[in-house]
């Protein structure tokens, strides 16, 4: 069953790219090197690394990976998440993959949200979840705040954001290109912004940053909309969301310099290998402590991992090379944090 899967799938990305529509980017600005007149590109990735050859996924695929059996995670009770939010008590929890759930000062966010089983178009194929989220969903609080980093399945979520849009409070961030989508969710509070541009209300200014990416939702299309990291300020207290992405020795430098430090950050450790498909769109646990350096982030928590099995690393090797990392760069723990599901960690 999974390798006819894995056929349709080769199938379907062959029969894409012969066939790739090219849109008109209505955002296109000459004078960012980010935009391209059909969408957007990598400044500090060479052109030819940035798309797969057909034959590279081809062999990527039928690389063996990880069968875990499904573990149900601690979950954490409302009440308790209630508590601390009535107490002002600030803190971070890991929800699953790259969901955070956050409070810092009043302010209950979340990110790049998915409490579905599958992060695929459909629930009956694609990658499964063999993690449980911590929260339920139907169990959140009211949502202030919600950061898309980009229109990957395992990032946006048509299920999820449907939940989560009964609350027409909440205010809703994306990066170019994606408003159009929300909106025909019926999603309402959408703000779609470029890279360097914010938006403030009351005592919070949220900023729309680089990230290493790409973009694709549909067989049709690729790099049609914007991905992007996030700066989130609240009252002085800065948050920095990386969503999904590869490295590069300039983007990040300057996202501290300009923007930093940050009191947290959120860093993904996982879906890095095989190496040599993975590396320019995912960082390894090594270059996400580039990453956290060069930010300068005060405290990490890791992101993007024991989840769904999207790549071939052992499941428990992110946490292996964090844990290896701290004890050669003699860094504490709680400096780097590899989050467990169910736990509360203070701010």
């Amino acid at each position: 069953m999974v390798k006819k899967l894995i056929i349709t799938f080769l199938l379907v990305f062959l029969l894409s790219n012969m066939i790739m529509l090219k849109g008109q980017n209505k955002f296109f600005d000459e004078t960012k090197p980010h935009h391209t007149r059909s969408g957007f590109t990598n400044p500090y990735l060479a052109k030819e690394f940035e798309k797969k050859k057909f034959t590279d996924l081809v062999k990527m695929m039928s690389e063996d990976r990880p069968n875990p059996e499904f573990k149900k995670s601690k979950k954490i009770d409302r009440r308790l998440i209630i508590d601390h939010i009535s107490s002002k008590t600030d803190f971070i929890t890991w929800v699953g993959h790259s969901t955070l759930l956050l409070h810092i000062k009043g302010k209950l966010i979340l990110t790049d949200p998915i409490f579905s089983d599958r992060c695929a178009p459909v629930q009956f194929a694609g990658p499964k979840r063999y993690t449980s989220p911590a929260i339920v969903l139907d169990s959140l609080p009211l949502i202030d705040i919600v950061v898309i980093s980009h229109n990957h399945y395992d990032h946006l979520d048509k299920n999820t954001v449907g939940a989560l849009k009964k609350n027409q409070s909440t205010k809703w961030f994306v990066p170019l290109g994606l408003k159009t989508w929300f909106e025909s969710m019926g999603v309402v509070n959408v703000f779609e912004l470029d890279w360097y541009e914010d938006c403030r209300f009351s005592d919070v200014n949220i900023t729309c940053l680089p990230s290493q990416h790409w973009s694709k939702r549909t067989p049709m299309k690729s790099f049609d909309t914007l991905w992007a990291s996030w700066s989130i300020d609240v009252g002085g207290f800065k948050f920095w969301f990386a969503g999904d992405t590869g490295y590069n020795g300039v983007q990040f430098k300057e996202v501290g310099e300009k923007y930093g430090p940050f009191d947290i950050s959120a860093i993904p450790i996982g879906a890095y290998e095989p190496r040599w498909f993975m590396k320019n769109y995912h960082v390894n646990p090594e270059e996400s402590f580039e990453i956290h350096k060069d930010i300068k982030s005060k405290k990490t928590i890791g992101i993007h991992f024991g989840t769904f099995i999207l790549t071939t690393e052992p499941i428990d090797e992110p946490k292996k090379r964090v844990s290896k990392l701290l004890e050669e760069n003699d860094i504490l723990d709680d400096e780097f944090i590899v989050p467990r599901h169910g736990e509360i960690y203070f701010l």
